[in-house]
């Protein structure tokens, strides 16, 4: 049998124009209209063409013009030579998959079994048909068909492994058989299996054959493993850069990653080659629906659906897109399509439940997740998903469950090992129980950190329930990961994500403070998140992104950060990069440029202060309640203020330039200028004194002093006191030489107090500080601070003037600026507790003391300066667990400390601990003088 069949195989190939297969070649290397007119042009020579080498090139032909987005072209093609060649299964099984491909399932069928007619065991044609079970929800026939390739594979893998055609659909079907029939370690090695040796067999068969790398890519990226995945995917591009179906599978990677500006890229790329191409419309609207931009993704939906009207995959995006714009006669209808289809529509639930779970539409996506797993009980994704939204909403013991069921059936996905891996890290963790609130910590290191944020969750309780008119009806769960990567794993299954908090609308997530590299104020975030918490259940999760990190940077307290203020300068007047409505989530989920995320939590902010300006101190909680009723942002401003969207946006610019007028901060206008290029600057114009002072600049930053002087020496002579050549040159004969007196001279006749050059000021104050001249450097920092009177550089310089000076009640001043200015600065705000206490303001200094714990509640100093402002006070109980925290934190002085505590004791009407602590003292330093002291005191009063 298999010589008559090489025999044949080789009469084929001899009768074969060579124009066939270069024109093939063309088009598996993505030159598609190069392809299809190379086999128009094999065409044309009809009379010399065999039929079956005619059959091939229209086939190449079709294939060329598919990749283009021309199906119907193709069809015709088909159609019109299999009114000469009705035999030929291939034609017949080709129209077959175009068919099946958007949506024409009658026909399809049609086409298949005329296919199967002719040839019983035609690949192609079954392959259609087992595909048309699938999608008809005949999950047994289904299996059935896809078991016959696996035994078909195994059978003739002599003869099935020299076509790689026929090896891809034989790889497809094996996955969907295994999925269905294997569990655990069988279902990984034979996925493996399918990999090394079915697809790379493709490779083998034809070098060319990108579709084997890709479909690799796929089976990976099913299974999260994105690394491996992409490395297929690129594998795939290097064959065949113009792969839509490649690109598109890039995307999905990128989505996977929240890569989303990429994943845009790839989708919009694979449109430009097949605009008809359906995979790329559902990407087009996963990427709308994360970057919140719904009524784009209801369009991107409906070009999916109408390239193919029974897919189960743009089926399911039209009805999130629907249920996320709040039209569930839309969502209801895009379902009932999906069910009239396929009874068991497990794939459109899977997916649907994906998007809502995206967009924190958690009642939905648990129904939808769970109309999947019953649909199709074998599958992993959706009880992944499922447990992922449980996870989100802190359910976690199913979740567990859920986990532990997918991975054991497919050990191939990460996701769920991910997940696995956290949960079992979390089961040393413990709860630290109030009344609202339930910390959950790793107790080995941050048992105390948990403490305090529960206590302050619990102060702050009462100010945002009341604020917000809501209190989340269940306690909420705060849970602080022993470091960022068990915090990304808890929060996406992922390793990574670039913030240090997130919150889910139902749990808070943080990562330890102990385990980041620079500490940060966790009362902040908290505060931040717990915001999120109340405004989303309070909207059922219908509020946009916008909106709930406005009331969540208003509800912190804290000043417009002088970085906000100097992109408001920037971009305000000349309305450049301005956010509005329509683009402001992407600032947060998809920003251009680095500032535009600051900028949108900027904007989000001014847009809440403007509502309570123009429409009364209510307004915010009246949007609130908008978004709870279901409306959009359009909708909601007109239910609450009766104004369109283009009225409140052009009252909004107003409000901001009203903003910048009382902005005072200063806004570099010079770009910064890379150094090669400034070197070609001067190169062309070497008497300008600009450049050359500039130049000098770059190589005094550079450490390069000899480069420098010269430098400013001549920009100094081409213009006389030029500021930044005099602060190059008076740095050096200060800093290098150590000659102040020089430097001074220098620098004095640069400094223009109409308009005094920040690094000018900044060392003319610091040189008149260091000779003694304090209300010379207190003048200059008054003076540079009149611009930019929030600037930290400034109020520091005259916190150091202030100091030198003894006056205390300006120092504590400038210090409670500089706190305000940086929520995570400890150093300052310990200044803070401790000076307030010297000056015997227990009061302040309990404030600053309790922001240092919020910093860094694991350094015994910050609990010795709150028990000596609670001690202070009068507050004895709290003065007395404040000490004996400061002490199990192994403080300095230890028995210093335990006098004090002796002293919080004993006025706290407990006279034998504190003769209990005092005898601990005197035992083992019988001379400390204080200790002594209060036992005497003690004794007196007995």
């Amino acid at each position: 049998m298999l010589p008559e069949i090489l025999l044949g195989l080789l009469v084929t190939l001899a009768a074969e124009p060579a124009g066939i297969n270069d024109a093939r070649q063309l088009w598996k290397n993505g030159r598609y209209a190069e392809s299809q007119e190379a086999f128009d042009e094999v065409l044309k020579a009809e009379k010399g063409l065999a039929p079956e080498a005619k059959a091939r090139a229209v086939l190449g032909k079709a294939d060329a013009l598919l990749s283009q987005g021309e199906t119907d072209k193709a069809v015709e093609a088909l159609v019109g030579l299999q009114a000469s060649q009705a035999e030929n299964p291939d034609l017949a099984a080709k129209l077959a998959e175009i068919r099946f491909g958007v949506g024409d399932w009658d026909r399809a069928r049609a086409s298949a079994e005329q296919a199967l007619k002719a040839s019983p065991d035609h690949l192609a044609a079954r392959w259609v048909m087992a595909k048309l079970q699938e999608a008809k929800g005949e999950q047994d026939q289904a299996v059935a068909s896809w078991k016959w390739f696996v035994d078909r594979y195994n059978d003739q893998q002599a003869e099935i492994g020299k076509n790689a055609e026929s090896l891809l659909i034989v790889g497809q079907a094996s996955e969907r058989y295994y999925r269905a029939m294997a569990r655990g370690e069988e279902l990984s090695e034979s996925l493996n299996d399918v990999i090394s040796q079915i697809y790379e067999g493709a490779l083998q068969a034809d070098p060319h054959c990108w579709q084997a790398p890709w479909l690799e890519g796929k089976l990976f990226l099913s299974g999260y493993s994105e690394g491996s995945a992409v490395k297929e995917l690129m594998r795939a591009l290097q064959i065949n850069p113009r792969a839509a179906e490649v690109l598109v599978t890039l995307g999905q990677a990128d989505l996977q990653g929240y890569k989303l500006a990429n994943g845009r890229t790839k989708a919009e790329r694979a449109l430009e080659i097949n605009p008809r191409y359906a995979p790329a419309h559902v990407l087009m609207a996963d990427l709308n629906i994360s970057d919140e931009r719904f009524t784009d993704a209801l369009a991107s939906s409906r070009k999916a659906v109408g390239e193919n009207p029974r897919d189960e995959d743009g089926l399911a995006r039209l009805a999130a897109s629907c249920r996320l714009l709040v039209d569930p006669l839309g969502a209801s209808a895009a379902e009932a399509f999906a069910l009239a289809n396929n009874p068991k529509p497990a794939t459109f639930y899977a997916a649907l439940g994906e998007r809502l779970a995206d967009r924190r539409k958690y009642h939905s996506a648990e129904r939808a997740f769970l109309l999947a797993c019953a649909a199709d009980p074998k599958r992993a994704d959706a009880p992944i998903g499922l447990g992922m939204l449980y996870m989100q909403i802190g359910r976690e013991t199913e979740a567990r469950q859920l986990f532990a069921d997918a991975f054991s059936a497919d050990p191939f996905n990460v996701r769920a090992d991910n997940m696995m891996k956290v949960l079992k890290h979390m089961d040393s963790y413990k709860p630290i129980e109030t009344e609202h609130y339930s910390v959950l910590v790793d107790p080995a290191q941050d048992k105390l950190l948990g403490k305090y944020m529960a206590r302050y969750l619990e102060s702050i309780h009462g100010e945002l329930t009341s604020r917000f008119g809501y209190s989340p009806p269940a306690i909420t769960k705060i849970e602080i990961l022993k470091n960022h990567q068990w915090f990304s794993g808890r929060t996406v299954a992922l390793p990574f994500i670039p913030t240090v908090g997130a919150c889910t609308g139902k749990v808070v997530a943080l990562a330890s403070p102990r385990s980041t590299n620079k500490p940060f104020n966790w009362a902040r975030v908290l505060k931040h998140e717990v915001v999120h918490v109340i405004t989303l259940q309070q909207t059922e999760f219908n509020i946009p992104h916008w909106y709930t990190e406005a009331l969540a940077v208003e509800s912190e307290g804290s000043p417009r950060p002088q970085e906000w203020n100097k992109m408001l300068l920037e971009r305000v007047p000349k309305r450049t990069n301005l956010l509005n409505l329509d683009t402001i989530n992407l600032g947060f989920i998809r920003p251009k440029e680095a500032e535009d995320r600051q900028m949108a939590y900027c904007q989000a902010q001014l847009y809440a202060r403007y509502m309570l300006k123009r429409f009364g101190s209510d307004a915010l909680i009246k949007m609130l309640d908008a978004y709870r009723r279901g409306l959009t942002t359009d909708r909601a401003l007109d239910s609450c203020f009766h104004v369109e969207k283009a009225d409140f946006e052009a009252g909004y610019l107003t409000y901001l330039d009203e903003v910048i007028k009382t902005i005072r901060t200063r806004v570099n206008e010079e770009k910064p200028v890379k150094f090669s290029q400034l070197e070609r600057m001067l190169k062309q114009s070497p008497e300008d004194p600009d450049l050359n002072a500039k130049m000098a600049y770059e190589h005094f930053a550079r450490r390069d002093y000899r480069e420098a002087r010269p430098l400013a020496d001549k920009a100094l002579k081409l213009k006389p006191h030029h500021p930044l050549a005099s602060y190059v040159k008076a740095q050096i004969l200060y800093k290098v030489l150590g000659d102040e007196a020089a430097a001074l001279e220098l620098l004095e006749p640069a400094f223009d107090p109409d308009k005094p050059n920040e690094r000018v000021v900044d060392l003319l104050a610091e040189l008149q500080m260091k000779a003694g001249k304090l209300d010379e450097a207190e003048r200059l920092y008054e003076l540079a601070r009149k611009d930019d009177p929030a600037h930290s550089k400034w109020v520091a310089g005259l916190a150091r003037v202030h100091l030198r000076k003894k006056n205390t009640a300006k120092f504590l001043e400038d210090l409670a600026m500089l706190a305000d200015n940086d929520a995570d600065d400890l150093d300052v705000r310990k200044a803070l507790a401790e000076r307030h206490l010297a000056a015997k303001q227990p009061e302040k200094a309990e404030k600053w003391a309790m922001e240092c714990l919020y910093v860094n509640c694991y350094d015994p100093a910050n609990h010795a300066f709150l028990a000596d402002a609670l001690a202070g006070q009068k507050k004895y109980a709290g003065a007395i667990e404040e000490y004996e925290t400061a002490l199990e934190l192994k403080a300095k002085k230890p028995n210093d400390l335990k006098v004090k505590l002796a002293r919080a004791q004993f006025e706290n009407k407990d006279a034998a601990t504190a003769k209990a602590t005092l005898d601990a003292i005197l035992k083992e330093d019988p001379d400390h003088p204080e200790a002594k002291e209060l036992r005497k005191e003690i004794e007196s009063a007995g």
